[in-house]
């Protein structure tokens, strides 16, 4: 064997010594299972709901605050109309109850995008003449669809019942809010919503009462 290929053969067998140790070196220094140290750290996932809409959420929400209402109303053969503007009251006084008042909701989004809740009021009012004491109850169904970072359309159908000790209403509710967030978790309502009259009566006497209009309110997500 000559001396040049002595040296060739040498220094294979030196390199390759050197590379096993090597190797071995890493596998030490590094954990079975553990991801490279130069590995980026894997993001955090976030638990519970994280934009509106998604399942699970729940949405409390103080409704018709203030806004504009297109009334009708029927009483027998007579009928009459009116445009008001108010801010957190009926805008007729308790003695001529619309759908107009303000009201506390409860949504819940059982899917994504679906939701099944209600909205509710109550007043008392005693002092000169006869006691009144009046409530509103309007159980629906909503669909919610995220159209930007801060916008979502909410739109809800359902059935309103309005009961005064001087008048009684029920009424077929469509409502489309837009819902935009103003803060984590908080979202301002903006809603156009027909409650469009189907039974009802004034003392004895049938009547029916349509409120047309929009309205204001503010909303939490938990």
């Amino acid at each position: 064997m000559t001396s040049n290929l002595k040296r060739t053969l040498g220094g294979m067998l030196t390199l390759a010594v050197v590379l096993s140790a090597a190797e071995a070196r890493a596998q030490k220094l590094e954990k079975p299972g553990a991801p490279p140290a130069d590995a980026a750290p894997a993001a955090a996932t976030p638990s519970g709901p994280t934009s509106f809409g998604d399942a699970g959420q729940f949405t409390l929400s103080s409704e018709r605050l203030f806004g504009y209402t297109w009334r009708h109303r029927t009483q027998g053969n007579l009928h009459d109309s009116l445009s008001t503007f108010s801010l957190l009251a009926d805008p007729e006084g308790l003695a001529a109850a619309g759908y107009a008042w303000p009201r506390l909701g409860f949504d819940y989004f059982v899917v994504r995008g679906i939701s099944l809740g209600a909205a509710a009021s109550f007043f008392r009012s005693s002092g000169i003449g006869p006691a009144n004491t009046g409530f509103e109850l309007a159980p629906r169904l909503g669909y919610a669809a995220v159209v930007g970072p801060w916008l979502s359309i909410w739109a809800r159908a359902g059935f309103t019942y309005l009961y005064t000790t001087l008048e009684q209403f029920s009424a077929i509710t469509i409502e489309v809010p837009l819902v935009i967030a103003v803060a984590s978790h908080l979202g301002l309502l903006i809603s156009p919503a027909a409650d469009i009259g189907i039974a009802g009566k004034i003392g004895n006497a049938s009547a029916k009462t349509t409120d047309i209009g929009l309205s204001c309110g503010l909303a939490l997500e938990f």
